[in-house]
């Protein structure tokens, strides 16, 4: 069963997800200096949800199931320009390093929060510039 089903593309859409994602990056950014978790967490959301405009822009969704983000990582990935791979790594560890910090106990420090804010603005501009060769 795949991973993802055909939606119609919505332009409209497409750019209220990534307009989301850039306010979540903006926020972790923000946090950096209050709370390093929420900066982590919001810098890790900002990259699903630019991950999710491209698939959006794509005309495909994530099926509403158990591992779905880890679904929307890899559709990324497969999206994205082969030279950027190194930043899935980092993005699947900051995934589960996310759900450890939120079932579980896991300490996140300020220079690993700062890593991923600086990994999710990057992300960002290399999905949106991405993004705009389909949706003007």
């Amino acid at each position: 069963m795949s991973k993802t089903k055909p939606q119609k593309t919505d332009p409209k859409q497409v750019k209220q997800f990534f307009a989301d994602a850039e306010r979540k990056a903006g926020a972790a950014r923000k946090n950096l200096s209050i709370d390093e978790e929420t900066a982590y967490q919001a810098a890790y959301q900002a990259m699903l949800k630019a991950s999710l405009a491209l698939m959006l822009s794509h005309g495909q969704r994530p099926r509403v199931q158990l591992g779905h983000h880890i679904a929307i990582i890899e559709f990324a990935q497969q999206h994205l320009d082969p030279s950027a791979s190194g930043i899935f790594a980092l993005f699947d560890r900051m995934r589960r390093k996310r759900n450890d910090a939120f079932y579980d106990i896991a300490l996140i420090g300020g220079t690993e929060a700062e890593e991923a804010v600086a990994l999710a603005e990057g992300y960002l501009q290399l999905v949106g510039a991405n993004i705009k060769t389909r949706i003007p």
